[in-house]
């Protein structure tokens, strides 16, 4: 069964593939007819390509810096934000743990809050 998000990804992922072939046949079509160079042509078809790409992924797609060259997606953010925090909560356990040799300054209630979010996060 088709869900409103899938039909969603599926019409954009039609449209990417329709305007694909368009503007590459199009292309191809001010080639044949000696309108364009084949430098041109290249340019024109990579330009086709690169934006079905675009509008098949534009959900995915967090930030696009052109002068760069840079693309970020999505999920690259969410992955470096979760082990960002799983990194936090190690720190937290190691920093925990440390402090048993120190028996002055040993807090068992911050050790397992501890381990306890590191658990939750796995």
């Amino acid at each position: 069964m088709s869900t409103p998000k899938n039909i969603g990804k599926r019409n954009r992922v039609i449209a990417a593939t329709i305007l694909s072939v368009i503007g590459i046949a199009g292309s191809l079509k001010l080639k044949s007819t000696g309108l364009i160079s084949e430098p041109t042509l290249v340019f024109f078809v990579g330009f086709a390509i690169v934006a079905g790409l675009f509008i098949a992924f534009l959900e995915r797609i967090k930030s696009l810096n052109l002068y760069e060259m840079q693309l970020t997606l999505h999920e690259m953010k969410e992955t470096e934000a979760s082990v960002k925090e799983v990194a936090t909560a190690l720190l937290d356990v190691i920093e925990a743990k440390s402090h048993t040799l120190m028996l002055e300054s040993y807090d068992a209630d911050a050790a397992n809050q501890a381990i306890e979010r590191l658990k939750k996060l796995m």
